[in-house]
């Protein structure tokens, strides 16, 4: 009677993909055990990352145009960019503290003029205190501004660190495949920082530029507390789907409380504002780097929003974007597209790529 057949009779190529699919997934578990432990220092860690691709790209580029080294250009970006933050913050923060004072300290009786304006019932338009407490809990870590500076001190310190000799650090990634992996490895690499710096720039650029529409729009439009409100909406468009959402509605209130017509102005200032971002800058900066599906999106900061707060709604993006990555390079290229994971073992010929010329078929060479 003959034996059954058992897993080690199976042919020798699935017996290796088996091994690889399980070594993936012991990886993958590992990885994210990790991570849940650690996850509030990876995400900085993460961030400062992504800000050093910034760093090092810019740098390089300044290099190439005024022959200089790249590691003064390095410092002059830098120190450009602290410059920027610093007079930004000491030209407008006191005002803007002051608006928001001022705000805050009026805002029952805003309330009140707003859903009067708008025929709303009583109490239709509230804080509960509830939001308070998940406003708390979202912020983390950063609900101190003790520790939101230890924070950015992170970012910052990673970030230079990274955008001094990136080679560095990926040539040791690198080394733990081997050789015949490593063109492999160094692609993966290469697709990750591509897309970071793709984030990084599209996240500067629509920050900057919705600030300045909020801030010159909201002024034109004579609203109380325009530096503040506008602000608030700018810094709160880093957060996809909801960050828009929540950032404007403080400054469409505020303009009800003043009169329907302010009120529809402000909400038309916002509408075209978020036109100008999703349409023209976003694509523009970021093209398809990062390109993830809204829905995914939306799925991934509310499980991140659970687990990491402010972080994972403001990371969520750029971690799509390098798990899309990993997802096309480690699965979707060797065994949904029908790329050879073996390169010792290529495709039958009747499963090659096939071109045609004239009408002539032609096979594609391995």
């Amino acid at each position: 009677m003959p034996s059954s057949p058992t897993p080690l009779d199976a042919p020798e190529n699935f017996r290796r993909r088996a091994r690889y699919v399980v070594a993936l997934v012991t990886t993958t578990a590992v990885l994210l055990t990790v991570l849940w432990i650690t996850r509030a220092a990876v995400l900085l860690v993460f961030l400062g990352v992504s800000v050093g691709v910034l760093f090092f790209h810019a740098s390089r580029w300044l290099a190439e145009k005024t022959g200089g080294p790249r590691g003064l250009m390095l410092a002059l970006v830098v120190v450009a960019l602290l410059v920027v933050i610093g007079a930004t913050g000491y030209l407008g923060g006191p005002r803007v503290a002051g608006e928001t004072r001022e705000l805050v300290g009026r805002a029952p009786e805003l309330l009140d003029l707003a859903q009067t304006r708008l025929g709303l019932p009583e109490n239709a338009i509230q804080i509960p205190e509830a939001a308070s407490r998940l406003s708390v809990r979202l912020l983390g870590v950063f609900s101190s501004l003790a520790a939101v500076l230890a924070g950015a001190l992170v970012v910052l310190l990673v970030a230079i660190y990274t955008a001094v000799s990136p080679d560095r650090y990926t040539r040791g990634v690198i080394r733990l495949a081997d050789r015949h992996h490593q063109p492999f490895v160094r692609r993966v690499l290469e697709r990750m920082g591509e897309a970071l710096l793709g984030w990084v720039k599209g996240v500067g650029i629509s920050t900057a530029a919705l600030t300045a529409i909020a801030v010159v729009g909201l002024t034109v439009i004579g609203l109380p507390g325009a530096l503040a409100l506008a602000a608030f909406a700018g810094v709160l468009t880093v957060i996809p789907n909801f960050g828009p959402f929540i950032g404007w509605t403080p400054a469409v209130v505020v303009a009800f409380s003043q009169g329907t017509s302010m009120g529809l102005w402000t909400l038309g200032l916002a509408v075209v504002a978020q036109q100008v971002e999703g349409s023209f800058i976003t694509p523009k900066v970021q093209g398809e780097l990062v390109s993830v599906a809204p829905a995914v999106v939306v799925a991934g900061q509310i499980v991140l929003a659970a687990f990491t707060g402010f972080l994972g709604l403001f990371l969520v993006v750029p971690i799509l974007g390098v798990g899309k990555v990993l997802l096309e390079e480690l699965y979707i290229g060797p065994f949904v597209e029908g790329e050879a994971a073996d390169p010792m073992n290529p495709p039958p010929l009747d499963e090659r790529p096939v071109e045609t010329v004239g009408g002539a078929r032609l096979e594609v060479p391995e």
